[in-house]
């Protein structure tokens, strides 16, 4: 089983918080709004820490992988799910770390929090022994009008956009020196030892996704920086 350990900062509470009859969406450190139609409103979770991990934690079928000639998209993806990882990507460029791979079980995963997520109506983080070796962030969109792209909504924001508060807010500080509340979810994206992910969104049916992304190896270790 992984050694890691998810912690709790105590100053950033992981609070379970309810969605009354798809009307209340949940509250999280701050609503997002740049570069996405006003009419749409994005909660995210809040970001993980990783205190420890020993070379168990290693992903051994990442690091044989990049051995060989693994492609970037390993198979058809949606325009939803391509959006998704370009944005990924584009922000990494620009700090020339390298781009990370679509995995069809981070996907499946991720599926199967996200179906969790929307049926609870609580945006909240799933136990580190439930995804060994894989990071998380969550994303809850809602609108009155139908979400055509709820995927790529959501990793807009999470702060991936030249234009959005949270790049601003990190200085590359040793996590979590700062406000890693602010930042936490950027530097996971941009964690440079991160190769793989695989994002899903499940729907309540009342107008509102949740959106999970999941990362393999996971970033945000404690005491170390992005890139």
């Amino acid at each position: 089983m992984l050694f890691t350990t998810t912690c709790t900062w105590s100053l950033l509470l992981i609070g379970i918080q309810s969605v009354a009859a798809g009307h209340q969406a949940p509250k999280s450190r701050r609503d997002v709004q740049a570069d996405i139609p006003s009419n749409i409103k994005i909660v995210l979770g809040k970001p993980e820490l990783i205190v420890s991990a020993d070379r168990r934690s290693i992903d051994l079928g990442v690091h044989i992988g990049q051995r060989g000639s693994l492609p970037i998209l390993p198979r058809a993806l949606t325009a939803n799910q391509t959006d998704a990882l370009n944005l990924h990507n584009k922000a990494r460029a620009k700090k020339k770390i390298k781009a990370l791979v679509w995995d069809s079980k981070l996907e499946k995963d991720a599926k199967a929090w996200a179906v969790k997520l929307a049926k609870s109506g609580k945006l909240e983080h799933s136990t580190s022994e439930d995804r060994p070796n894989q990071g998380e962030n969550l994303a809850y969109v809602s609108s009155s009008q139908p979400i055509s792209a709820p995927m790529s909504i959501g990793t807009k924001g999470c702060h991936l956009s030249s234009r959005l508060a949270e790049i601003k807010d990190y200085h590359n500080e040793i996590i979590p020196k700062g406000n890693f509340s602010d930042y936490g979810h950027y530097t996971q994206c941009m964690w440079n030892t991160t190769l793989k992910i695989g994002i899903a969104t499940a729907s309540n049916g009342k107008g509102a996704w949740f959106t999970v992304a999941r990362y393999s190896p996971p970033g945000n270790y404690v005491g170390r920086r992005p890139y």
